[in-house]
C-alpha cells in the first residue's frame, strides 16, 4: 500500500551531532508543534523537525493536528524523508473480527473471548499478535481478577508504553489519581486533624514530621529562581525514590538510615495511624502514597527504542499564600541506548500549572543548542495578554543565562493532559504489523 504524502524533513541544528535513531520504514508519531504557511515544526522524541510541505492541504491537515504518524522511507545525509500515515478507515466490526481469528488461527491458537479480546487489544496499539505477548498479558490480568476489553486495553498500551505489565502495575494504572495540589491539602488537613487529637507523643512527633516533609512538596510561586530550584529538587528527590528502593538500601547497608523526607516515612506513618485507630488520615496517607508510586510507574524507562520518546514527568504544587496550585513539569530525555540522561543543550520541557479545575496553562520549551523556541497555550485572554507582556523580561532573562529566544507562539486553547498510557480506540486493519 502507499501513503501519498512526502515530507522531506530536516532536524533543527546539525544532524551529525544529533544521534535520532531513525530508520527506512520504522514508523513515528511527531507532535506537531507549528504550522506556517508550507513549513511545519515536528518533534519526534523530544527533538524539534522543520518539514517542509509539497502543498497547502497538507499544512491545513497537520494544522488541524496535535499529533500525526509517519513512515521512514529515507535517511540520508542532513535529511530524513517521511510519509504521513493518514486516518484509514478500521473497517466493519466484522472484518476486524475476521483479520483477529485469521491471526489466531496463523499460530494455532484458540479462538476464545478471551484470546480475542486481547488479540483485538494488541492490534489497537499496532503490537504483533504472538503467543508470547498473549500469554503475557493474559498470565497478568488474570492474576489482576475479573477483567474485559478495557482492562485487555490498558494492559496492551502499558506494553505499547514499556511499562512492566503485571496485576500490580495494572492496578496502579488503572488508577485515577487527584491532583497533586488537591491531594496535598487533603492530606494536610487530615493530619493537622489528627494532632488535635489525644494520641501517644510518639504518634504526634511522626506526624509533625509528616508534615514537614508534605509541606516541602510545595514549590513558593513567588521565591527567587535558587529558592524555587531548590525546592523543586527537594520534591523530586522525595516523590522521584520509590519506597522498594529505599529498603532495597536498607537491606544492603543496615548502618544507613530511611531519610526524613521520604515515602518510606510516609509509609512508616501510615502504619502508624492505623495501628492508632485513626483510619480517616491513614486513607488519606495511603492515597496519595498511591498516587505518587503510579506517578513512579509512569517515569519507568523502556530499553531505548529509536523513535519512541522517553521523558521523565514530575506532579508537584505551587504555593501561593495558603493556595495550593497543581503544576505538572515533563522533560524529554536523550533515547541514545547508552545514554538516558538529561541533555540541557538538547532538550524539551513542557509545564502545566492549572489555576483552577477549568483551567490550564501550558509553557513549553525547546531547546537547541543555545536557542530556545518559545510556546504558551492558555484559554483566557488575560493570561496570553500576560504572556506578551512578560516576552520582553523572558527574553532578557534567558540572554543573561546565554540563551537566545527565537520563535515564540502564544496560542488559545486548552492543554493536553500529559498521559504516557493511551489505550486506542479501533484497530485500522490497514496499518497493522503482524509478526507472523
Amino acid at each position: 500500500m502507499s501513503f501519498p504524502v512526502v515530507f522531506p524533513v530536516s532536524p533543527v541544528g546539525s544532524a551529525a551531532d544529533q544521534d535520532f535513531g531513525l530508520r527506512v520504514f520504522q514508523r513515528v508519531t511527531a507532535q506537531v508543534l507549528s504550522v506556517t504557511g508550507t513549513s511545519a515544526v515536528l518533534e519526534v522524541d523530544g527533538h524539534p523537525f522543520v518539514a517542509q510541505l509539497t502543498s497547502a492541504d497538507q499544512s491545513a491537515e497537520l494544522a488541524s493536528r496535535q499529533s500525526a504518524q509517519f513512515i521512514v522511507t529515507q535517511v540520508s545525509g542532513q535529511a530524513v524523508t517521511l510519509k504521513l500515515v493518514r486516518g484509514e478507515a478500521a473497517g466493519t466490526t466484522s472484518q476486524a473480527a475476521e483479520l483477529t481469528g485469521q491471526i489466531l488461527e496463523a499460530h494455532n491458537l484458540p479462538q476464545t473471548s478471551e484470546t480475542l479480546t486481547l488479540a483485538r487489544a494488541l492490534l489497537k496499539q499496532h503490537l504483533p499478535v504472538t503467543p508470547r505477548l498473549l500469554s503475557e498479558l493474559n498470565n497478568a490480568l488474570a492474576d489482576y481478577g475479573a477483567w474485559g476489553q478495557a482492562e485487555a486495553d490498558l494492559a496492551a498500551a502499558m506494553k505499547a508504553a514499556g511499562l512492566p505489565v503485571t496485576a500490580q502495575s495494572l492496578t496502579l494504572a488503572a488508577r485515577q489519581p487527584v491532583q497533586t495540589a488537591e491531594g496535598l491539602s487533603q492530606l494536610i488537613a487530615a493530619l493537622t486533624q489528627a494532632l488535635s487529637q489525644n494520641l501517644p507523643p510518639e504518634l504526634r512527633r511522626q506526624i509533625n514530621a509528616g508534615l514537614q516533609a508534605l509541606n516541602s512538596l510545595a514549590v513558593t510561586w513567588a521565591g527567587k529562581s535558587p529558592q524555587m530550584a531548590g525546592q523543586l529538587k527537594a520534591a523530586a528527590e522525595m516523590l522521584g525514590r520509590s519506597l522498594e528502593n529505599i529498603l532495597l538500601e536498607q537491606i544492603q547497608d543496615g548502618a544507613k538510615s530511611i531519610p526524613p523526607k521520604s515515602l518510606a516515612t510516609l509509609a512508616q506513618l501510615q502504619a502508624a495511624l492505623k495501628q492508632a485507630g485513626q483510619e480517616e488520615a491513614a486513607q488519606a496517607l495511603g492515597e496519595f502514597l498511591g498516587d505518587a508510586r503510579r506517578g513512579q510507574l509512569m517515569n519507568i524507562k523502556p530499553d531505548p527504542t529509536p523513535g519512541q520518546g522517553q521523558w521523565s514527568e514530575l506532579g508537584f504544587a505551587l504555593r501561593d499564600g495558603e493556595k495550593n496550585f497543581s503544576a505538572r513539569l515533563k522533560i524529554a530525555h536523550e533515547a541514545r541506548a547508552e545514554s538516558s540522561k538529561i541533555n540541557p543543550a538538547y532538550t524539551r520541557l513542557i509545564l502545566q500549572v492549572d489555576l483552577n479545575p477549568d483551567e490550564t496553562v501550558e509553557v513549553d520549551l525547546s531547546l537547541v543548542g543555545k536557542q530556545i523556541r518559545a510556546a504558551m497555550m492558555a484559554e483566557d485572554a488575560a493570561w496570553r495578554k500576560a504572556a506578551q507582556e512578560e516576552l520582553p523580561a523572558l527574553e532578557a532573562a534567558l540572554g543573561g543565562l546565554g540563551y537566545l529566544l527565537g520563535d515564540v507562539q502564544i496560542g488559545a486553547g486548552k492543554p493536553q493532559p500529559f498521559e504516557k498510557i493511551q489505550p486506542a480506540g479501533g484497530a485500522p486493519l490497514l496499518t497493522v504489523n503482524i509478526e507472523v
